[in-house]
């Protein structure tokens, strides 16, 4: 077995391979900007009933039961492997991923972590910050313009959602946010009525919210270093 590594192998990649591939990523980059789209989302094929309740059997409990409930809703999963299932585009959600792996989670109430459901949503970089401070399972990924929610169950993550554009947009503060997240969330578990981890309070927005950043390296020999290599692999006639 090859002795596991302890660093990168970032450091010994050739300058030859280091270029091809920012050349790629230069054109794939202009492709996207002139075209706005990045591709079907994943797979529309369902997986297999019987491989799912395999996989299944062997999963712990709590990552199994909240599977079963997406598979109820949402029909099998569009991949399933012993590591996760997803869904793409199940309901409103881009993408729903239940993992067997479990993390620990003491807010509102102790639960583990095994549910991920994400939509395509921007988060200003001055407001990523405030979001920070609402819930530690949300994350922001800027770039792609997309936000998830982790946590055992679907009410959660949409009252999260729902408490994420309400900071966003200066509704509540995070303090008055984790306050509320504490307070309905013992109305969704009692069954009572408990709209905002029930359904979005928002319209969700439409398309990619890609947010690119600014090309800040003008550095005039690697540019040209990148054009040659373009060339050479005939990128800049695709």
């Amino acid at each position: 077995m090859e002795e596991q590594r302890k660093q990168p192998i970032a450091g010994e990649m050739t300058g030859k391979e280091r270029l091809k591939t920012a050349a790629s990523a230069m054109m794939s980059n202009m492709k996207l900007h002139a075209t706005k789209k990045s591709g079907p989302m994943g797979t529309e094929e369902r997986t297999d009933e019987k491989l799912v309740r395999d996989i299944l059997d062997v999963w712990p409990s709590t990552p199994k039961l909240v599977a079963e409930t997406m598979v109820k809703f949402y029909g099998q999963p569009n991949e399933a492997t012993l590591n996760r299932m997803t869904w793409y585009n199940n309901g409103p959600w881009k993408r729903t991923v239940v993992f067997p792996d479990q993390i620990p989670h003491d807010f509102p109430e102790p639960h583990v972590d095994c549910l991920e459901q994400t939509i395509d949503y921007h988060v200003p970089a001055e407001k990523v910050g405030l979001v920070g401070q609402v819930d530690g399972s949300v994350i922001i990924d800027r770039t792609k313009g997309e936000i998830s929610a982790h946590c055992d169950n679907e009410g959660a993550n949409t009252l999260s959602m729902n408490m994420v554009h309400d900071v966003v947009t200066g509704k509540r503060t995070p303090e008055e946010a984790r306050e509320f997240i504490k307070n309905e969330m013992v109305e969704y578990l009692m069954d009572r009525p408990a709209p905002y981890a029930e359904r979005f309070q928002f319209e969700l927005p439409e398309g990619n919210q890609w947010d690119t950043d600014k090309t800040v390296i003008q550095d005039k020999v690697l540019s040209e270093a990148v054009n040659k290599v373009k060339e050479t692999l005939g990128l800049d006639k695709e």
